[in-house]
């Protein structure tokens, strides 16, 4: 037989005239909690792509914006749970989704007019304290008014819930969980939304305007349902219903409560019990509970809170070690560990019939800890860490990838999510949670979710690696096992468990799964660096002696060897295209073999270098025979930061920006190909001044190439094509901009040449002289009417990319074919003027380009 007090918390509080529901009747509520979940992500989304275009996109100015963002949450939970039980909750609430609403339309305004302002020397700050400190403040001042009231809707959720009346056989915490579980499964579609058509398609800062337009008819849906919802008074009427909603309403509610309680325990207390026994038979209010069993609860939210977040961190890690890293990808594992807590949400109050609090998060912490170390043995065994390659379509592709997230942390997200709904209830009064304790509980949960993500990113990932922080979080989970250890009568069926997540987590603590699936054909490390973006690898390859800069495996920033002198050229090519450099600015150190093309050119003054990783500027070091030591060449400035960022915040000018090649799909990469992007590095020119952007063909679409193209057309009056690399297969094109048509002098160019020749360190015979030179001009990019544009607003190439990359229709082959024969038909050569040593021009004819790629006429 169940105990008194296991009957007494499956009853929810009663009237002997309310009626019996269907349980659909609950449906508007968990509908709206559903929606407002939905927006809650909308807006972080698009929140944290606006601020990354103020801060620049690096993993400090992410982490800064996340701490505002789960910081102001917390503070709502806090002032929701003291404020719910004074103000009537539907109003309180709709009042809440109000001020998100507007709140949010007016952010993307202050975050333009922040420029200028007195606080942005303190935001782009070279102090790297003063710059995190002062961006952390302003993202929470910037976001408080509407985080804080988003995170207040949870604990006034509760009150409403608290303070219904009706039959519908479900308990007032019970329905919490449940609205819990569908608020996070709105932010699921949330997460689907903005990343495959809101951010491109709307538009980033109007996605956000999408968002309050969701949170204000949130606010309207729960006012209507005010109108006719009873909530608990001394003189309801028999139907439980009532078009009301006064105040008066509101604070008999709060008088009755009191006497329904004592009522409701009075009536269910067997008859053979005396008062002592039913007092001892309930649960304890949450006042009166003792310091240990508060500090428990306390401890466990933290655990749980830090944990999921320290993992969604990591398992984004691993995942990046396999798929394509696009913006598609990255959700995956967000969707994963969304769909964990809603369904743990959903489950927890059926699971908590059968057992006590205390046991259900214990076992889910040792369930938890056993399927990490599980769960990432499972996927370096299955995936071997191969490129992931399944489905022909991006469609197949995409679905396939989160059919592969979902099998991996699906479990231990449920695990994770049944620990916050199960504290709710284990310190709830009459089947009743108070609100008071649902944000105190919540604001505990999400701080320690802030500052684990922050740990598992600057901490340990860098300190550990990825196998050991797994490993670490793992066992991080095991705590609330290991305070219940201290309990004689549990010790033994907790040792168990608790001995077997260990043992699970062993071979992560002490092995190299990496090594497991490790191939004889495989380069070679020589050393890896762990950073906040992951593996930075330097690899040599055993046969040719090549080395190369990977980052996560797949992702290679370039090689020496046979690819040198081609991207050596990288940097020659726009450098003899002007006639007088003196201050080159290039974007991306990569493996430092185009920054190493600049060495030899002794007229340069100076040669800064943006990258935005800083662990690749140690492994380029160890490439410093092959690169010529850029990076430590006297006239060589390292500045790692953001492109972005620094071209909008340096006041330096320079003759020549040479931006490298720049994987497309990569997330938040796209906005180093906008228009805003060009426009920043344009008034960073010099007149004459030139900028020179390089361009992957064999990673690129034609739509995506045609944008590009077009938007950097938009802001120059003049862009011209040459060729880096021809290639039928992995063609490399580089797009030149200027404000003036490009002229080449002959005489003065190939005096230049000899020069570079007579240095020793250029070889290339593709620019021996300023003919062959001329010969890879490929023409010039015209300004279409009505293009359609790459911008912050719209970043198209980030999100079509992918989709190109992956439904196998990149310009090569084929596709290149195509492309070349229509180009060469309609190019012009208006923006450039060869000079000739005896007056006369080149050969205008550029159609053996094509015949070197495709030399059979009829060849795909």
């Amino acid at each position: 037989m169940r105990s008194v007090s296991r009957q007494v918390s499956r009853i929810a509080p009663q009237t002997e005239t309310s009626r019996p529901l269907p349980k659909v009747a609950m449906l508007p509520y968990y509908l709206i909690f559903a929606a407002s979940g939905f927006a809650a992500l909308v807006y972080e989304v698009s929140w944290n792509r606006q601020l990354g275009l103020l801060f620049g996109h690096t993993s400090h100015a992410a982490a800064a914006v996340l701490a505002a963002y789960f910081g102001g949450m917390a503070i709502g939970y806090a002032i929701g749970g003291r404020w719910a039980h004074r103000v009537c909750p539907f109003r309180g609430y709709a009042a809440c989704e109000i001020v998100a609403g507007l709140w949010a339309i007016t952010v993307p305004f202050l975050i333009s007019h922040s420029a200028g302002s007195l606080i942005e020397p303190l935001l782009h700050s070279r102090v790297s304290v003063i710059q995190m400190g002062s961006r952390v403040v302003f993202s929470l001042l910037l976001l408080a008014p509407a985080t804080i009231a988003l995170g207040a809707t949870l604990p006034i959720m509760n009150e409403i819930f608290r303070q219904m009346q009706l039959s519908d056989g479900v308990a007032p915490r019970d329905r919490l969980t449940r609205a819990y579980g569908w608020n996070v499964l709105g932010a699921v579609g949330g997460v689907l939304a903005a990343s495959s058509l809101l951010l491109p398609i709307v538009g980033v800062t109007r996605s956000s305007g999408v968002a309050a337009m969701i949170s204000l008819a949130c606010a309207a849906a729960a006012l209507m349902l005010r109108r006719v919802t009873r909530l608990r008074t001394a003189g309801t009427s028999g139907d439980g219903m009532t078009g009301s909603g006064s105040r008066q309403d509101f604070r008999e509610s709060q008088n009755s409560s009191k006497l329904m309680t004592s009522s409701a325990t009075s009536a269910m207390a067997p008859a053979n019990l005396g008062e002592n026994a039913v007092e001892k038979s309930l649960p304890k209010r949450p006042g009166n509970l003792d310091k240990s069993e508060r500090r428990f609860w306390s401890m466990v939210v933290v655990v749980s809170g830090a944990a999921t977040l320290a993992m969604e961190v990591l398992y984004t890690r691993l995942f990046s070690l396999v798929f394509h890293n696009s913006t598609y990808t990255f959700s995956f594992v967000l969707i994963g560990f969304l769909l964990g807590l809603s369904l743990s949400a959903m489950v927890a109050s059926r699971l908590l019939v059968s057992f006590s609090p205390k046991t259900i998060v214990t076992w889910a912490g040792c369930l938890a800890a056993a399927a990490i170390a599980i769960s990432v043995v499972a996927f370096v065994t299955g995936t071997r860490l191969l490129y992931f390659q399944a489905g022909e379509t991006f469609a197949a592709y995409y679905a396939n990838g989160l059919l592969l997230v979902l099998a991996i942390t699906l479990p231990v997200a449920f695990f994770t999510g049944l620990i916050l709904p199960t504290a709710w209830f284990a310190l709830s009064v009459q089947a009743e949670t108070h609100s008071h304790e649902v944000g105190r509980l919540t604001l505990a949960n999400t701080v320690a979710a802030a500052v684990g993500a922050i740990i598992a990113s600057f901490v340990l990932f860098p300190a550990l690696g990825l196998w050991k922080s797994f490993a670490v979080v793992a066992l991080a989970m095991l705590a609330p096992a290991f305070w219940q250890l201290h309990s004689d009568a549990t010790r033994m069926r907790i040792l168990t468990p608790v001995v077997v997540a260990v043992l699970a987590c062993l071979p992560l603590l002490i092995g190299n799964p990496e090594s497991w699936v490790r191939g004889e054909d495989q380069d070679t490390l020589l050393r890896r660096l762990h950073s906040t973006y992951g593996w930075i690898d330097v690899v040599q390859n055993p046969r040719t002696g090549a080395k190369k800069v990977r980052q996560n495996l797949h992702y290679r920033f370039g090689a020496t060897g046979e690819s040198a002198e081609r991207e050596y050229r990288q940097a020659h090519l726009p450098l003899l295209l002007h006639p007088q450099p003196r201050d080159v600015a290039l974007l991306g150190l990569g493996t430092g073999m185009t920054a190493g093309g600049a060495v030899p050119h002794r007229e340069l003054q100076s040669i800064d270098i943006v990258e935005l990783i800083p662990e690749v500027v140690d492994a380029v070091r160890l490439l410093g025979d092959e690169n010529r030591h850029v990076v430590d060449d006297p006239r060589t400035t390292m500045i790692v930061d953001d492109a972005r960022h620094f071209l909008a915040t340096t006041e330096r000018k320079y003759d020549v920006i040479v931006s490298d090649l720049f994987v497309p799909w990569e997330s938040e990469t796209g906005y180093l190909y906008t228009v805003e992007q060009f426009a920043a590095a344009k008034k960073r020119l010099r007149p004459q001044g030139l900028l020179c952007q390089w361009l992957p063909l064999y990673q690129l679409g034609v739509d995506d190439f045609e944008m590009i193209a077009d938007s950097l057309r938009s802001v120059f009056p003049h862009v011209t094509l040459w060729w880096g690399r021809l290639s039928r297969s992995r063609p490399i094109v580089g797009l030149v901009a200027s404000e003036s048509p490009l002229q080449i002098n002959e005489i003065a160019l190939d005096e230049r040449l000899r020069e570079l020749l007579a240095g020793g360190h250029f070889q290339d015979t593709s620019l021996a002289t300023a003919t062959r030179l001329f010969e890879l001009y490929a023409g010039d990019w015209p300004q279409r009417e009505g293009a359609r544009l790459n911008t912050d607003e719209h970043p198209w190439v980030e999100f079509h990319s992918p989709v190109s990359h992956r439904s196998r229709s990149l310009m090569r082959g084929a596709a290149l074919h195509r492309f070349l024969k229509r180009f060469q038909e309609t190019s012009t050569t208006d923006s450039i003027k060869y000079i000739g040593a005896t007056g006369s021009s080149p050969p205008s004819d550029r159609s053996w380009q094509h015949a070197v790629m495709f030399p059979e006429p009829n060849s795909n």
